[in-house]
């Protein structure tokens, strides 16, 4: 299996969100056929120029996530920056978003210091059997955004198993582009994202 993106461009392009994008966006609701109508039109112009308009078009939806976010943060905990959350909100208010939102359950857990992953197994970007690769480039995009604005600084999200190439489950890795570089370089070697932690990171 590949990674979910493909194509010439560098890493720090291709997985991390652009430094800027507009402050204040509207929320929009589309069908997740819509995704898949869309992906695999773009797929037939080559699955380098489906990653990055899917992932792009992933960055601003991301922006208007954290937003819908905060507001989340603060009703249910009453803490006016998110930044400031307990670490152990985060997990549940982050599936509980996400379902509300639509996209699917998730389960959150963290890699030690180095990354978080985020698994789902029924992400509704996911086509089961469309296609051999990883392919929700629009989540990857989102949740760089995401959580870039939720930590403060630049995070990477590289999909490493996905529905849509027979996959369980669609997970993804969000840490710095430097760790998710090398995890991207084992799969592309033919060995698994898992390589990339020792057991005590993995979760169990």
């Amino acid at each position: 299996m590949r990674a979910s993106s493909c194509g010439g461009l560098g890493f720090s392009r291709r997985f991390a969100p652009p430094e800027t994008l507009p402050a204040v966006m509207t929320t929009f609701h589309i069908a997740a056929t819509s995704l898949h109508r869309l992906r695999r039109r773009l797929l037939a112009a080559g699955p380098g120029v489906a990653a990055e308009i899917l992932q792009d078009a992933g960055f601003a939806t991301g922006e208007a996530m954290f937003g819908s976010w905060s507001d989340r943060v603060s009703d249910r905990t009453g803490v006016g920056d998110s930044g400031q959350l307990d670490a152990a909100w985060f997990a549940p208010l982050m599936a509980d978003l996400c379902t509300n939102l639509g996209w699917g359950t998730l389960a959150v857990d963290t890699l030690g210091e180095r990354a978080i992953l985020f698994s789902s197994p029924d992400w509704e970007e996911a086509e089961p059997g469309s296609t051999d690769h990883a392919g929700c480039y629009f989540s990857c995009g989102c949740l760089a955004a995401f959580l870039t604005a939720q930590a403060g600084a630049a995070l990477a999200v590289l999909e490493v198993e996905c529905r849509s190439c027979g996959g369980a489950h669609c997970r993804f890795l969000a840490g710095s582009a430097e760790t998710l570089a090398v995890v991207y370089d084992l799969i592309a070697a033919g060995r698994t994202w898992r390589d990339a932690f020792t057991e005590h990171e993995l979760p169990v």
